[in-house]
């Protein structure tokens, strides 16, 4: 049988003062790690830099010093990279985060492709194939939130079209917004930047079917860098199955009403659009697979619960990722065959105020015992929303 395995691996330099010199440290233990799994860089299938910057000046700075950093490590190719405008904790200039596959075959191939300045990685299976992309960005362009969601939109569409595959087989997204909460005014209304982000995507979501619903998916903040999406697709085959999970503690986003919804439309759309994600999205392939977390926060309902404590908040959201990957809820949700859950494999933690990182971290740590995680500084997509957590649960049948 065919595995498939993949792990997300976060790494926090220990080493270096500049963002070069930690980067380097980050890439040194990342051939180390590859070393002790007896791969070589071509099984890194996307990677995520998450920069300290203090502006957008600064942040295309590092970024493009970063790029030479990062050129000079892989030589001949550079897989699919995002830079991200989010502080890593403890006053790091850099982290690092790599999704790796570890169990290659030679039934499986590793290609990575370019399309223009964008490049993404696919992974051949004798039925299928995996598109990772990140990095899918107009850059530096002086152009509104509206503008830089097309334009990272469009690059998603254009790598899909090229794999002949469609918005409907994403099944994992990430979607980083500058000033995700800022708001505009202009002769249309008043413009949240996170609503004009929803707007724009059910624009381009709106030609599809997604029959096996809409992907997870994280829309979060950052402080420079326009619009950044990351995303992971599957073609359809009989080899693959995919199937939302919804949480009873939660109302699906997509079917948020207008009174959590801030701001006004864009233009051309009657009225705002929900956040097009599932909660969650099992994806079982052959024997084994992922369960993607969404970016979950504190949440009840459509309505953020109550308390504005950053502890009370972390518990809740918590408590909605057990409750969402409970057994029972899996069940309840159509997944059928017997799978074998462990802890989750790897978390992700956004927190809004980097003085309260601390608290999160002890509570997370408490409660998901030893899984592999990363904090970073961002703001969250509600005002009164402290902290969010996402997440993969790798499984067994």
């Amino acid at each position: 049988m065919i595995k498939c395995k993949k792990q997300f691996i976060s790494i926090v330099p220990i080493t270096g003062l500049t963002p070069q010199e930690q980067l380097n440290d980050c890439l040194s233990k990342l051939k180390e790690i590859l070393q002790s799994f007896g791969l070589d860089v071509k099984n890194v299938l996307k990677q995520t830099v998450f920069i300290k910057s203090d502006d957008n000046i600064d942040y295309y700075d590092k970024q493009n010093e970063l790029s030479s950093v990062m050129k000079d490590f892989y030589k001949s190719f550079l897989p699919p990279t995002s830079f991200i405008g989010q502080p890593p904790e403890n006053g790091k200039h850099v982290s690092l985060e790599v999704i790796l596959l570890v169990e290659p075959s030679d039934k499986i191939e590793i290609n990575h492709e370019i399309l223009g300045a964008t490049c993404y990685s696919v992974v051949n299976y004798p039925d299928f194939k995996e598109v990772y992309a990140a990095g899918l960005t107009i850059g530096e362009k002086n152009t509104g939130t509206s503008s830089q969601a097309k334009g990272a939109l469009e690059l998603m569409k254009q790598v899909l079209e090229k794999e002949n595959m469609t918005f409907s087989e994403v099944v994992r997204q990430w979607n980083f917004i500058e000033d995700i909460l800022g708001i505009t005014s202009d002769k249309d209304g008043f413009k949240q930047n996170y609503q004009l982000f929803n707007d724009v995507r059910s624009i381009y979501y709106g030609v599809e079917n997604f029959i096996n619903g809409y992907p997870a998916a994280t829309g979060i903040g950052m402080n420079a860098g326009g619009v950044i999406i990351e995303f992971i697709a599957i073609s359809s085959s009989k080899d693959i199955l995919i199937i939302p999970i919804s949480n009873p503690r939660q109302i699906d986003a997509y079917r948020y009403t207008q009174d959590v919804l801030k701001g006004d439309s864009i233009k051309n759309i009657p009225k705002k659009t929900s956040p097009k994600f599932e909660r969650a999205k099992m994806v079982a392939v052959y024997d084994s697979g992922q369960i993607y977390i969404s970016g979950t926060a504190a949440v009840l309902g459509q309505n953020t619960g109550p308390g504005q404590d950053v502890e009370d908040q972390t518990l809740t959201t918590i408590k909605n990722i057990i409750k969402l990957i409970s057994r029972g809820n899996l069940q309840d949700c159509g997944v059928k065959i017997n799978l074998t859950l462990g802890p989750l494999s790897y978390i992700r933690v956004y927190v809004k105020d980097e003085a309260e990182i601390p608290k999160v971290k002890k509570i997370c740590e408490k409660h998901f015992k030893d899984v592999p995680s990363l904090y970073v500084v961002s703001d969250i997509c509600r005002d009164d929303l402290l902290v969010e957590i996402e997440g993969v649960l790798n499984f067994s049948e």
